[in-house]
């Protein structure tokens, strides 16, 4: 289980999550996205020898760590987390991978139900891919952003660029829409 101290931020009694509706967008906190990175990274190579998702939550203890549920092993393009065992673990985040890779898979790029999902939750989602990429899904902000592109995790061995297409920086939920429907400018 991952842990970390508390940010600058809290320890200055400053919050770093800003309500926009109802949804708490906790792009800002840097811990948090330490977390899951470390996290998303300790699973991409089980990941891809299994060639299924593995997914998970993040959420702050009563202490102010980021902690993480245990990863789960799901499906090959799915995949459930398990909840907190404690009802003092505030749920902040969802993490998943995206597998091994396939040439016929959009695996590069969090998917909208990926988005939807997150929505549903009212969290936001970090979701790692066979190229190594490291994204952000922030519903609230309707978009999914890169925080670090192809190689910036473990990359799957088979993993072939070519085969992605054109992979933008940031998509909000409807240019997500249109490149799973191959409309993509």
């Amino acid at each position: 289980m991952y842990t970390s101290r508390p940010s600058y931020a809290q320890t200055l009694g400053i919050a770093a999550i800003f309500a926009l509706g109802s949804t708490p967008v906790l792009a800002a906190d840097a811990d948090l996205i330490a977390a899951a990175r470390s996290t998303l990274a300790s699973v991409q190579d089980n990941s891809f020898d299994a060639d299924r998702e593995y997914c998970g939550m993040l959420g702050r203890n009563p202490q102010g760590n980021i902690v993480a549920t245990r990863p789960r092993k799901g499906r090959e393009d799915s995949c459930q987390p398990r909840s907190f065992y404690s009802d003092d673990i505030e749920t902040l985040a969802s993490f998943h991978t995206h597998g091994s890779h396939h040439l016929e898979a959009d695996a590069e790029v969090p998917s909208s139900d990926d988005f939807l999902a997150d929505e549903a939750e009212g969290v936001i989602g970090f979701v790692s891919t066979p190229g190594g990429r490291f994204w952000i899904i922030e519903p609230e902000l309707n978009r999914v952003r890169q925080i670090c592109g192809r190689d910036c995790l473990p990359k799957d061995p088979d993993y072939e660029p070519v085969s992605e297409g054109r992979v933008r920086v940031e998509y909000t939920l409807e240019q997500l829409l249109d490149r799973e429907a191959g409309i993509d400018d």
